[in-house]
């Protein structure tokens, strides 16, 4: 029997630690899919099988994070896992207190608190390409979105997103003003389109299936363009600004539009914003917000940007102080087209203030795209809750926590360095798949 050189040995056990760490990329990536998706998944069994009960739909995002802490917890290095540690002891201590004293607890905002950890731990396990993985999903996502449009009446029927709010979120059909269409309530509106004004169309609602949370996916990928354009090959960034104007124009958002002109005018300066400076960016907008609602004169909410514009900035001004410091349970659900009031009052200012904190000298890239991707991030989540609590859900916020996670893992992970490939064989093995940052 030939000796097996002492050499291949190594190079061996490098090729099956790639091949492991290629399986474990593409379950990360099934996972995160999962999570943004998973309610469309959940609305056509519902339409073409069985009702879904809410309980099913509390199941479906226990598993994900689940997944997203049994997948990444042994990724991180110690110091991080100290970190998440300490940053959910806070989160509990506030709890308790908060149960201490009213004697009440809400599931709904012990899973608000969770979605950062959760994204953060998984994405710091992927080692694959952050662009590839985001064009892929934009893909999908716009061609499910274009059969939408082609198709109104057949997604309709197949997802029904009427059937799936009204049996899983309890809303009434009653609401639905197009008592025609099994789309969902905020998908035909009475007025006109702001892109194809008398097309007809609906407002699409892809994977997500409602239209706000595919707004929020363009801004997202917004983000990621402007973070990682310089590492896309040109026919990359090419097919990227083509499934973005192709979804704003699908999703008619002009939220989306909005925050993503934001994005594109304050890139250069984002850019070269220190990291820690992210911590002045959400009060700033609610200066900014006031403001604009001061300028304008706007006195009384309206159903418009710049009407829930001043809801926040009367909220603000208004809620008691039960609310500020999260004991007033009932206060939340009155502010779901305020996200920075919902937050306050579902969290408390304690909670709020320690996530600003943390997010600033916590979270600390190591990169200069991180520090970027984390400055576009807390812009476009503070100018989201102006008007929405819609990036607490987990289609939303899971993509952008678990980017930050990819990113603030960056340096130092074994199979993303030569070096530490090798010290796992024990010798120098072939070159590895590049990191995120690099990767094309």
């Amino acid at each position: 029997m030939a000796a097996v050189p002492h050499e291949a040995v190594p190079v061996r056990a490098a090729t099956h630690a790639r091949a492991t760490y290629r399986q474990r990329d593409l379950l990360i990536e099934l996972l995160l899919l999962f999570a943004v998706g998973y309610n469309f998944l959940l609305a056509f069994v519902n339409a073409k099988v069985t009702p879904v009960s809410p309980a099913l739909t509390y199941v479906a995002e226990l598993l994900i994070y689940a997944g997203c802490f049994g997948i990444g917890i042994w990724t991180l290095e110690r110091s991080k896992v100290v970190a998440l540690i300490a940053g959910i002891t806070v989160i509990v201590a506030v709890l308790l207190f908060r149960y201490l004293i009213e004697w009440r607890v809400d599931a709904k905002f012990i899973r608000d608190a969770i979605i950062p950890f959760a994204f953060l731990v998984l994405g710091s396990a992927y080692g694959g390409s952050l662009p590839k993985l985001f064009v892929r999903m934009a893909v999908i996502i716009s061609l499910v979105a274009g059969f939408e449009l082609a198709a109104p009446d057949l997604y309709g029927d197949w997802v029904n997103p009427k059937s799936y709010y009204v049996n899983t979120r309890g809303l009434d059909e009653g609401g639905f003003w197009n008592e025609d269409s099994n789309l969902f309530v905020s998908a035909t509106r009475p007025g006109e389109r702001n892109f194809l004004p008398g097309s007809n169309l609906p407002r699409a609602s892809s994977i997500f299936v409602e239209p706000v949370t595919a707004g929020n996916f363009i801004v997202f990928f917004v983000a990621i363009l402007l973070t990682f354009w310089r590492s896309m090959r040109l026919g990359q960034v090419a097919l990227s600004v083509g499934l973005l104007l192709f979804l704003i124009v699908a999703t008619d958002g002009r939220l989306a539009v909005g925050t993503s002109l934001l994005l594109i005018l304050g890139a250069p300066f984002l850019r070269r914003l220190d990291q820690r400076l992210s911590l002045l960016i959400m009060p700033l907008v609610l200066l900014g917000a006031a403001a604009i609602v001061w300028i304008s004169g706007v006195s009384a909410y309206q159903d418009n940007t710049l009407g829930r514009v001043y809801l926040t900035v009367n909220a603000m001004l208004q809620m008691p102080a039960e609310a500020w410091m999260g004991l007033d349970f009932d206060a939340p659900y009155k502010y779901f087209d305020s996200g920075i009031a919902y937050f306050i009052a579902s969290q408390s200012i304690m909670v709020v203030g320690f996530f600003l904190l943390a997010y600033a000298f916590g979270l600390d890239m190591p990169t200069e795209d991180g520090q970027a991707f984390k400055n576009f991030f807390m812009l476009a989540f503070s100018v989201g809750l102006l008007v929405s609590n819609s990036l607490f859900s987990v289609k939303s916020a899971a993509l952008w926590w678990f980017v930050c996670g990819a990113l603030w893992q960056l340096k130092g992970v074994p199979w993303r360095t030569p070096t530490g490939l090798a010290q796992e064989a024990h010798a120098m093995g072939p070159p590895v798949a590049p990191s995120p940052e690099v990767a094309r």
